[in-house]
C-alpha cells in the first residue's frame, strides 16, 4: 500500500448519519471565518486548483478515462469551472445568494449528490480527498497573512462539509499536509492531455480575472506539480494579445457565481 494510502487511512470517516450537534458549538464562528476568507479569494484558488489536478498524471488520466467529455473542448472546461465554483459558492456560503452552507439541508443534500456522481464514474475518494485539501490550502494561499484561529476554524469547517459529502477527512493539518506532500511526490507529472488542459485553464482564468503571468501561477503550485510545469509554461501560456482579449470577452461572456460580502448565517432546517 502507498504511505499516502496509509495516511488517508487515518483520518476521521465520513459522517454515517447527520446530526445538528456534528456541526459544533463553534459553527457560527466558522461559517463566519469561511465566508469572509471565499468571498475575499476570488477566483484564483479555483484555477491553480485545476491547474494542480491536471499536473497529477494518474488523476487526470483516471478522470479523463472515465469522464471525457468533462474537459473536452474549452466550452467544456469552463462549464466545469462554473458549475464547480456555484456548488463551492453555496457549501462556504460565498455566492450571490445567502445558503447557511453545511448547516441547510438543501446543501447538504447536493454534497451527497456530488459524490454520488464522482462514485458512479468510480473516481477514488483519495483523489476526492486530496482535491479538497488542495482547495483549501489555495485559498489559504491567497488570503495569507491569515491568524492561527483563523487557520483552525477553516479546516474544521471545511472538514465537516467533506465528511457529510461522505469522504474521509482530518482536522489534524499535519496529517493533511503530510498526505498531499506524498500525493504530489508520487503523482506529479505530465500527463499527454496536460497542454491542452493548461492552455484552457489558463485562458479561462484570464477572463475571470485572473493572471496567467508566470509569476502569479507558479506562486500558487505545490513544489512538485511547480517543478512538473516550469517546462511546460511557456508552450501554454497565452501571449499579451489573447490575455487582453480574453479580460474582454470574460466581462460579456463569463457567468459570475461569486457576489458582494456579507455577512453569513447558519440556518436552522
Amino acid at each position: 500500500m502507498s504511505d499516502y494510502l496509509e495516511i488517508y487511512q487515518r483520518f476521521d470517516p465520513p459522517f454515517a448519519a447527520f446530526d445538528r450537534s456534528l456541526l459544533g458549538p463553534e459553527f457560527a464562528q466558522e461559517l463566519t471565518v469561511v465566508s469572509t476568507m471565499w468571498f475575499a479569494c476570488g477566483y484564483r484558488p479555483g484555477i491553480a486548483s485545476y491547474l494542480n489536478f491536471f499536473l497529477l498524471r494518474d488523476f487526470i488520466t483516471t478522470h479523463d478515462t472515465a469522464y471525457p467529455p468533462r474537459f473536452r473542448s474549452f466550452q467544456s472546461m469552463a462549464k466545469s469551472f462554473y458549475q464547480t465554483d456555484l456548488f463551492v459558492r453555496d457549501v462556504t456560503d460565498s455566492g450571490k445568494h445567502p445558503t447557511g452552507g453545511i448547516s441547510g439541508r438543501k446543501i447538504r443534500e447536493e454534497l451527497q449528490r456530488i459524490m454520488a456522481r464522482h462514485q458512479r464514474i468510480r473516481i477514488p475518494s483519495w483523489m476526492m480527498t486530496y482535491f479538497g485539501f488542495s482547495l483549501l490550502e489555495m485559498v489559504e494561499k491567497q488570503c495569507a497573512p491569515l491568524t492561527d484561529e483563523q487557520r483552525r476554524r477553516h479546516l474544521a469547517y471545511m472538514a465537516k462539509a467533506y465528511r457529510i459529502m461522505g469522504l474521509a477527512f482530518s482536522q489534524r493539518r499535519d496529517l493533511m499536509e503530510d498526505f498531499a506532500r506524498r500525493i504530489e511526490a508520487a503523482h506529479a507529472g505530465v500527463a499527454p492531455q496536460v497542454e491542452r488542459h493548461a492552455r484552457n485553464i489558463l485562458l479561462l482564468g484570464e477572463m475571470a480575472g485572473v493572471s496567467s503571468k508566470y509569476d502569479a501561477i507558479m506562486a500558487m503550485l505545490p513544489e512538485r506539480t511547480r517543478a512538473a510545469f516550469e517546462p511546460v509554461y511557456a508552450r501554454v501560456a497565452p501571449n499579451a494579445l489573447r490575455r487582453l482579449g480574453a479580460r474582454i470577452a470574460g466581462r460579456v461572456l463569463l457567468p459570475q457565481a461569486i457576489g458582494a460580502p456579507r455577512s453569513a448565517v447558519p440556518v436552522a432546517d
